[in-house]
């Protein structure tokens, strides 16, 4: 009876084992996503996430090995809560362009609620640093993008807007919300406050709402 119930305590203490483990990266994720939010990834040191998580430096290091991979992961899990909540107002009840404004609402809500991400996103398009240009990564944000350009072309199929480039609004759109979101990181005075940087883009979308609704013609 004894051997027969050993396989299960074994595989017990391998779901206890693996759930501490999921434990330990998730607080480490999230220390690092809380640093990430007031200071470059160049001025994270990996034992600040550990303080900061509560955690022996050491696990830092089992878990992610370097710095670059560790801040990879953060940016990674906050592209994957970026493209869920996204694409929940893509797929919302609502016209088409309704779906656009929800889902710059989505966006706007992403940037403010996670500074780490508005961050990464402001220093990575300025930057040439392989970490932080990472090709995977590019390619998930350019799925955020083109979903901007896919219902934006279905609104003007419906005929809800004038016959705007899809394209081009799409790119306008992602990085004005970027650009803005990013004021509230500044600590000069050219910052915003989050419930600024909120006021600002909610008009945003009414203007950009009512602005490509009353297009009927191309440019000239």
């Amino acid at each position: 009876m004894a051997n027969s119930k050993t396989p299960d305590k074994a595989e017990a203490s391998r779901l206890r084992g693996e759930r501490r483990r999921q434990k330990t990266r998730a607080a480490l994720l999230d220390a690092a996503e809380q640093l990430l939010s007031d200071r470059s990834a160049d001025a994270v040191r990996m034992e600040d996430v550990a303080v900061l998580a509560g955690i022996s430096p050491a696990s830092v290091y089992v878990h992610f090995g370097t710095k670059d991979a560790l801040v990879a992961a953060v940016v990674d899990r906050l592209l994957d809560t970026s493209m869920a909540s996204l694409f929940d107002a893509y797929t919302g009840a609502g016209t088409a362009m309704e779906q656009v404004r929800q889902a710059g609402i989505a966006f706007m809500r992403l940037l403010l609620d996670h500074p780490a991400l508005a961050r990464h996103l402001s220093v990575a398009a300025a930057s040439e640093s392989a970490a932080l240009v990472d090709d995977s990564v590019v390619e998930r944000i350019d799925v955020l993008r083109a979903a901007f350009e896919e219902r934006i072309r279905a609104a003007v199929e419906a005929g809800e807007i004038g016959p705007v480039d899809s394209r081009l609004l799409s790119f306008f759109l992602f990085a004005s919300w970027q650009g803005v979101a990013a004021l509230a990181l500044r600590q000069d005075s050219l910052g915003l406050s989050p419930e600024e940087v909120e006021r600002c883009l909610m008009q945003a979308i009414q203007i950009v709402t009512a602005g490509v609704a009353a297009f009927t013609t191309g440019p000239s």
